[in-house]
């Protein structure tokens, strides 16, 4: 054994052994968050003229998107019309879990025959961003409270 060999064993090893299994983690865990988020997607501004879309009385819904007296809350339904393409569709439907579509109905917002009334409701996780996502769709022009008759 050369002296050379025995140092490159011992520096190596005293090297190895300052920096412990539990700063490896950390060291690791540390990485593993930073690149997470990196990697998140960030929140773009909201713009306020999207919400000149949405004809709901907000003063009306709690934080549920319940309306009414205690005991006898409901949920409050709005629609809007949407052009009859498919891949609106699948779009609206991603954003909103509770919009049903009424092919062939005008509703209250005037459907023409070459839209789809759409009706969602506001008793869902994060309504007021659903409908913010909703009213930000280039070709939803505006949502309107729904009253049944």
């Amino acid at each position: 054994m050369s002296i050379t060999y025995v140092c490159q064993k011992f520096r190596f090893k005293v090297a190895s052994s300052l920096i412990s299994t539990s700063c490896r983690i950390g060291f690791f865990l540390l990485i593993v968050l930073l690149t997470s988020i990196g990697c998140q997607r960030k929140n773009q501004a909201e713009d306020p003229g999207v919400w000149k879309k949405v004809r709901l009385d907000f003063r009306q819904i709690d934080g549920q998107g319940l309306s009414g007296p205690n005991g006898g809350k409901v949920a409050v339904n709005y629609e809007f019309c949407l052009p009859a393409r498919e891949s609106y569709w699948k779009k609206v439907r991603k954003i909103d879990p509770t919009a049903q579509k009424h092919a062939g109905s005008a509703g209250r917002s005037g459907c023409t025959s070459g839209q789809w009334l759409i009706i969602g409701s506001t008793h869902q996780k994060d309504y007021l961003r659903v409908l913010y996502r909703l009213a930000s769709l280039p070709y939803v022009e505006r949502i309107e409270q729904t009253f049944w008759e």
